[in-house]
């Protein structure tokens, strides 16, 4: 799958994770027990739907960072992320269209189980 590292920061508080690039994801998605960990505020709530169907969420506010081994190289701060109302409705981060997708040019290169990142010219 194509994933990568991210840092998710609220505060003073920070934590690492993975997070899984997903040209399917319209937004990006938070799970509900990091939003918890982090302590983020809720915003507003809304509705997406997933391959399961219809599902609540809460919008809150988060710095996202991608992180190349300890470097961060991409920034989206004071993020807009979906966090999900169920426990464990996401496992890891969902990178979606909303996000990385508008910063970069992304190749997914199946056959090789990698994918190439290029900053977009837009």
């Amino acid at each position: 799958m194509p994933m990568l590292h991210v840092r998710l920061s609220h505060g003073d508080l920070s934590l690492g994770t993975i997070g899984l690039v997903d040209s399917g994801s319209t937004t990006t998605f938070v799970p509900l027990e990091l939003a918890e960990i982090l302590s983020l505020p809720i915003e507003r709530e809304s509705s997406a739907v997933g391959a399961g169907g219809s599902f609540n969420n809460t919008i809150r506010r988060v710095d996202v960072s991608l992180l190349k081994g300890s470097t961060v190289f991409a920034k989206f701060p004071d993020f807009p992320a979906y966090v999900p109302t169920d426990v464990g409705r996401v496992p890891y981060v969902v990178l979606g269209r909303d996000s990385i997708f508008r910063k970069f040019d992304i190749t997914f290169r199946e056959n090789q189980k990698r994918f190439i990142l290029r900053g977009s010219k837009r």
